[in-house]
């Protein structure tokens, strides 16, 4: 039996943008995080709207306006957990957010990504729509251990592990996996202490 695009896709296999059930489930994000962008400031059922596409979510986790996040079911999100504006999580693999967690404004999780090479990367035609274009995907999990601080306009790039306690300086660009209890910044990366 033959597995589906979604299953290719979480194995971190190159998947062919299009596929319709991934785009259901992108649709129905697309929706949620519209409802919850635009929900009344005090709306104090705006954060149910993250909570209906989302894996997993604690019961104390706060999200700030605006948020974006591809498909929301590849997320899970442990407890007290805080996110603040003009977050994007595409979640194209698992993205795993462990408890204690404070993501500032501006944070990228990005889990997906694409070839490199530019002949891996485009597909030309379909033949049924010889001017479509079509993106070659391919994406690796992403974990953010217990009691991390992301720190502004971080980027957290597919395949990355940042260990329990970790801090990651405002600007850092996540290029490799980062051990507990050490600070990482610049671009790419790079620990500069432990802490």
């Amino acid at each position: 039996m033959s597995r589906s695009v979604k299953e290719r896709m979480l194995a971190g296999e190159h998947t062919l943008s299009g596929d319709p059930e991934l785009g259901e489930i992108a649709a129905r994000s697309r929706r949620a995080c519209y409802a919850f962008n635009n929900a009344h400031p005090d709306d104090e059922t705006r954060m149910a709207h993250l909570r209906s596409i989302l894996g997993k979510a604690g019961e104390q986790f706060w999200v700030e306006p605006p948020f974006y996040v591809d498909f929301g079911e590849m997320v899970e999100i442990g407890e007290k957990v805080f996110i603040n504006t003009n977050c994007v999580i595409l979640d194209s693999c698992k993205v795993t957010i462990g408890n204690d967690v404070l993501i500032a404004p501006n944070v990228q999780i990005l889990a997906a990504g694409h070839p490199v090479a530019a002949n891996e990367r485009m597909v030309y035609p379909f033949e049924d729509e010889p001017e479509r274009m079509n993106f070659v995907n391919l994406a690796a999990p992403i974990t953010i251990g217990n009691g991390c601080w992301i720190g502004a306009g971080a980027i957290i790039l597919p395949g990355v592990t940042i260990g329990d306690r970790a801090v990651i300086g405002a600007g850092a660009v996540v290029t490799k996996d980062v051990p507990a209890d050490s600070m990482a910044v610049g671009n790419p990366a790079r620990v500069i202490k432990q802490i």
